[in-house]
């Protein structure tokens, strides 16, 4: 089967792009996420101080320590997402210093380990750099499957004009794990942009 049909189901299409990414040696993925890192900080959102919600790469994901060690030399504050949190919150988003304790929650990702009063929730910040398996040129991506930014976003798809508004839902992927099509669920939250170690992706609200 090509995965890169439409008739690809979400399953196939994350194994493969998966495995795309993993494919990828270490000079290449070093080299991928300087590449990337430099694109976003060039852009027209990152020129003045903001609030950034990052993620911590694993599994062959396009590197974001880079990007993290940048935004903090940049003076940017940067933020992780939390999976514990206040109750009515599916996700929000803890302040990430070079400081800051750590803990590992029930998926063993790494979380700042801040009280829960502290943490932020989307609207509450400028830049959402969203991890993905796969994406196209529409702005549709596939996750890991848990959902969890669909649904901490959804107030940008229930209402309309939050499209061009705070916060800017930007994918962070290695240019390998796009494909020709991704077909979307009335509940998935489409990317503003898409940042890749070749270039930056804008796209058509939807």
């Amino acid at each position: 089967m090509n995965p890169l049909t439409p008739a690809s189901d979400p399953k196939s299409l994350r194994k493969w792009c998966r495995e795309q990414r993993r494919s990828l040696s270490h000079s290449q993925q070093i080299q991928h996420a300087k590449q990337a890192t430099s694109r976003l900080l060039k852009s027209a959102w990152l020129q003045r101080p903001k609030k950034i919600a990052v993620f911590l790469s694993q599994d062959g994901e396009l590197g974001t320590n880079p990007l993290i060690q940048a935004l903090w030399h940049s003076q940017h504050r940067v933020y992780l997402p939390v999976l514990k949190t206040l109750r009515g919150r599916p996700m929000a988003f803890a302040e990430y210093l070079p400081k800051s304790k750590m803990f590992k929650n029930h998926l063993k990702m790494l979380e700042p380990h801040i009280k829960q009063q502290h943490h932020l929730h989307g609207k509450q910040l400028d830049l959402i750099i969203v991890p993905l398996t796969c994406f196209d040129e529409q702005g549709h991506r596939i996750g890991m499957g848990g959902g969890f930014y669909d649904r901490a976003f959804a107030f940008k798809r229930q209402q309309h004009k939050a499209m061009m508004s705070r916060p800017k839902l930007v994918g962070w992927a290695h240019e390998c794990q796009k494909v020709s099509f991704i077909s979307s669920a009335s509940w998935d939250v489409p990317l503003d942009a898409l940042i890749s170690e070749q270039q930056i992706y804008h796209f058509k609200t939807h």
